[in-house]
């Protein structure tokens, strides 16, 4: 009799050994979850973050951002900022994750800025950045005050740039009649024909094909390295031929790459690149 009643209870023991187990194996997780070193090593995600969307500012000023692919290129923000929102919300009160969400609104204001219409960009971006900055572990008071210096900063700041845009540029209208790149890849231009009020002119712009940056669902379109070869008013059209990377204007040669060398005209500064 005993034996039996032995047996049946390692049987009943050995039907409940894997509920012990995974009971086990859960309460090490989350053991492992709540350490406090796992938690600021996870913190570090929301610091790359904030370098990334960092990144994208100072490309989306020095360059321009042309969007090829504009659902892929969403789907991949959006893909990135989750992630990068669900370890910043496990890690909300970790001093790096604080840091990080000061970080990320203003960083954004240059993308905002000049990629305004490109909401397959912002967007994701944005909703990310809020999310954290209101729902971290810093000071309520903190937030508040820095909640109001971000509304203001955005504020004035797009009210320069609707004044810089619209009072302080050129009233002419500027159109692309051509373009094209030189055999070797290596430059590429552009006519532009000018109207305004004496006539109009018709420019050539040359700059470097090289210094773009490339991925698969958008470019960063160099700016700042054009210039304006030649000249012509009033309206002229002009014919371009290239002979390797020696260009030519209506027969006459304009351009060679030792002339640029020498003259040094594709060397730009970050303030000429900035606010050509």
């Amino acid at each position: 009799m005993r034996s039996e009643m032995n047996q049946n209870g390692t049987a009943a023991r050995n039907v409940r050994s894997p509920h012990t187990a995974n009971s086990s194996h859960n309460t090490t997780i989350s053991v492992l979850l709540k350490n406090a070193w796992v938690k600021r090593g996870i913190s570090m995600i929301s610091l790359l973050y904030a370098f990334y969307i960092c990144i994208l500012s100072y490309r989306s000023l020095l360059y321009e951002v042309v969007i090829t692919k504009p659902v892929t290129f969403c789907i991949y923000l959006t893909f990135i900022s989750l992630c990068a929102l669900a370890a910043m919300l496990y890690t909300r009160h970790q001093i790096a994750t604080k840091i990080a969400s000061f970080i990320i609104l203003p960083a954004l204001l240059p993308i905002v800025i000049m990629c305004l219409g490109s909401w397959e960009m912002i967007i994701p971006l944005a909703i990310c950045g809020l999310v954290i900055f209101f729902a971290s572990g810093a000071n309520e008071g903190t937030k508040t005050l820095l909640g109001t210096i971000y509304v203001l900063f955005y504020i004035l700041t797009a009210l320069a740039y609707f004044i810089f845009t619209t009072y302080l540029t050129s009233s002419a209208v500027k159109t692309t009649v051509e373009s094209g790149v030189s055999p070797t890849g290596s430059y590429r231009y552009e006519v532009v024909d000018t109207n305004d009020s004496i006539n109009g002119s018709t420019t050539v712009y040359l700059e470097p094909n090289d210094k773009d940056i490339v991925r698969s669902s958008v470019t960063y379109k160099a700016k700042g390295y054009d210039r304006a070869l030649c000249v012509k008013r009033p309206l002229t059209d002009v014919k371009i031929e290239w002979k390797e990377s020696d260009l030519y204007i209506n027969g006459e040669r304009w351009f060679t790459p030792d002339q640029a060398k020498k003259g040094k005209w594709f060397e730009k500064d970050l303030f000429s690149r900035l606010f050509s």
